[in-house]
């Protein structure tokens, strides 16, 4: 088989956004410490979230407080809701900022050269171990805190695994319009796999009996041993 390139595939330009997020402005002129007022609106939100990422996945969403988010990002209740409306909104943003950038290193796999499909999953499981596994603080809340949160972030959250799903279904589908697979609808297969990848983290996250490496090594051998049988028989993906 041939090595693999960008055209090989169609993937999706990006993971369906959630509402936009915008810095709220501020229509104040005078300038603090060499800081505009916008400037300080922003600052204040990158220490929340940044706080966010510690309280919540370090004591759980539900047992953190507006008050505790504020001592530890050193920002006052006041100012916390001139930035968010209130903890399922800083959610929703810290969320959303995890899975841009989460998926920002899964493209990137899935769209560089590979000579085989084997070291194509292996490259895409490893960004995936650097982008959500090296900081587990961010898998703790994408994969255990946002569950059940609240119906907002569940729609949203259940958006996300679709939308990454629909990435491995257009890499599949791209393998089918070349003939190296059968074609036929991966959606299904795609949910499967994104599924049980993130409930495979859910379980490693509750009881890490695992080291990083051994926990990438399992994963690629759970989705290989899902796509090996596509055909109805053993497909070898190091051609």
């Amino acid at each position: 088989m041939s090595n693999l390139k960008d055209t090989d595939l169609i993937v999706p330009a990006s993971v369906a956004p959630a509402a936009p997020v915008t810095v709220p402005t501020v229509s104040a002129k005078r300038v603090y410490g060499k800081k505009n007022p916008q400037e300080r609106v922003t600052e204040r939100r990158d220490r929340l979230l940044q706080a966010g990422l510690q309280l919540f996945a370090t004591k759980g969403y539900a047992n953190t407080t507006i008050e505790a988010l504020c001592s530890e990002s050193k920002v006052t209740t006041r100012h916390f809701y001139q930035v968010f409306k209130g903890r399922e909104e800083l959610l929703l943003a810290l969320y959303e900022q995890l899975m841009v950038e989460l998926q920002a290193g899964l493209l990137s796999a899935l769209q560089a050269e590979h000579s085989s499909l084997q070291q194509k999953m292996q490259q895409v499981i490893q960004a995936l171990v650097n982008q959500y596994l090296s900081d587990t603080r961010r898998a703790q809340v994408g994969v255990i805190e946002v569950v059940g949160a609240s119906p907002v972030v569940e729609k949203r959250r259940r958006e996300v695994i679709h939308a990454i799903a629909m990435h491995l279904q257009a890499f599949l589908d791209g393998l089918a319009a070349q003939q190296k697979i059968p074609r036929r609808n991966y959606y299904w297969l795609a949910i499967a796999i994104v599924g049980g990848i993130n409930e495979l983290i859910a379980d490693w996250l509750m009881s890490p009996t695992l080291t990083l490496a051994q926990l990438s090594d399992e994963i690629v051998f759970a989705a290989s041993t899902l796509l090996q049988g596509i055909d109805g028989t053993a497909t070898n993906f190091n051609q």
